[in-house]
């Protein structure tokens, strides 16, 4: 197919407008006028955002802005500088333009002011090509001294600290922040309390407590903030695996602590909102909520949502059947689990607030613990407290529950009860 000369594609890769580095619309505006200067139409412009021209990274802007030379969609390719187009050399431009020119396509460079179809320029576009791969290899390596050096010495690296924390600009280490500390320092009592991640989440919600990207408080971002190493202080490491297919190494997502490669031990970073211990037990007690699925992901575990799920057996003969919750009562389950029995069945109010009754008035000390935690603390302190709770038929009163007469509590230890 004969290439469109009339239309060109422009291909625009991701820099920062900062400390002197070109930004997309930049380089979209220089290319653009290069386009209108010589008579000719901008087609479609094809992007990659945060990608690196040097690592073996999948690029879909790269990929389209090639295959639409290639296949004759249009006739010539415009990148602000060659660098924007690839740092992997010759290896990669090479065979670019060797197949421009094959099918009667260019390439043009705006700043470098090269066309790959001028006599000379195809030369001097692969000498820049390797040497924007030098150069990427010369920064891959200072990066890679630099972080090693900051290890060595307990300083951050980089990257944004975690939440209730910053840099200090004199010591390069983490200190807690002014504005969100306490907050931070909230989420951990909290956590360590056992309390869910969706109370925590709704509580810093209600108290208009903005997320550190702004917007609600959500599970997933509490759970990643308390698992973060830095968030106890040790200097964090993203885990990478190698990639057989791209023949190099990838991120995994699954950040630990790093680990000094003399001594084996984490490098602290600067004061954490926890200490590491404290991240311990809360890490332990997340892992205790959460399962492992076949894909290696990991999903909640459920726990008893109401009050007396698990405590409450049926006393109508020799049934015995766990209780559980079902729309507003307690019901028998010996039906499912084929007992013949007819299924004690209580409204759920009445029988819980007949237990809590009996059980703070056997222990008043309770009194104040119980109103100040949720349903998982409270069924805790009642599995303590209680061996299993009998709901029984009161003669002559059908289903309706009646606290005198329906209800016998076997405490723990002392096999007492109460009628």
């Amino acid at each position: 197919m004969q290439p469109d000369d009339r239309s060109v594609d422009l291909y625009l890769r991701l820099s920062l407008d900062r400390e002197g580095k070109t930004a997309i619309e930049r380089q979209e505006a220089d290319c653009r006028a290069w386009a209108a200067q010589h008579g000719l139409v901008v087609r479609q412009v094809h992007i990659d955002r945060g990608k690196s021209g040097y690592k073996d990274v999948a690029r879909k802007g790269f990929d389209a802005a090639t295959r639409a030379v290639a296949s004759g969609a249009v006739g010539t390719l415009v990148v602000w500088k060659l660098d924007r187009l690839s740092r992997k050399g010759t290896a990669e431009v090479g065979p670019l333009l060797a197949e421009f020119e094959r099918i009667g396509g260019r390439l043009i460079s705006v700043m470098d002011g090269l066309d790959s179809s001028a006599p000379g320029d195809r030369l001097a576009m692969a000498s820049l090509s390797e040497w924007a791969r030098a150069e990427a290899e010369t920064q891959g390596e200072r990066i890679r001294h630099a972080k090693q050096y900051l290890r060595g010495r307990g300083r951050w690296i980089g990257g944004q600290p975690p939440y209730g924390l910053r840099v200090d600009a004199d010591s390069g280490r983490l200190a807690p922040d002014p504005e969100t500390a306490q907050y931070a320092r909230l989420i951990a009592d909290e956590a360590l309390a056992g309390r869910p991640l969706v109370r925590i989440a709704r509580l810093l919600n209600e108290y208009d407590v903005p997320a550190p990207r702004g917007g609600p408080w959500q599970v997933g971002s509490l759970s990643q903030l308390l698992r973060a190493p830095a968030f106890a202080g040790l200097l964090p490491e993203t885990k990478t695996v190698w990639d057989e297919e791209r023949g190099c190494r990838k991120y995994t997502g699954l950040v630990r602590p790093y680990l000094d490669p003399e001594t084996g031990r984490s490098v602290a970073v600067g004061e954490g909102i926890v200490t590491v211990d404290e991240q311990r037990r809360i890490v332990a007690e997340l892992e205790s909520r959460t399962r492992s699925r076949s894909d290696g992901r990991k999903r909640p575990v459920r726990g008893p949502a109401h009050l007396l799920t698990g405590l409450l057996h049926c006393g109508v003969g020799d049934c015995g059947a766990r209780m559980s919750k079902n729309g507003t009562s307690y019901v028998c389950q010996g039906v499912r689990l084929g007992h013949t029995c007819p299924g004690a069945r209580a409204m759920a109010a009445p029988v819980e607030r007949a237990v809590v009754a009996a059980l703070l008035d056997r222990n008043p000390v309770l009194a104040g613990l119980w109103e100040r935690s949720g349903i998982p603390e409270r069924r805790t302190i009642l599995s303590a407290a209680v061996e299993r709770i009998w709901v029984t038929r009161a003669p002559g009163r059908g289903h309706r529950f009646d606290p005198e007469k329906r209800i016998r509590i076997v405490w723990a230890g002392d096999g007492q009860h109460m009628e």
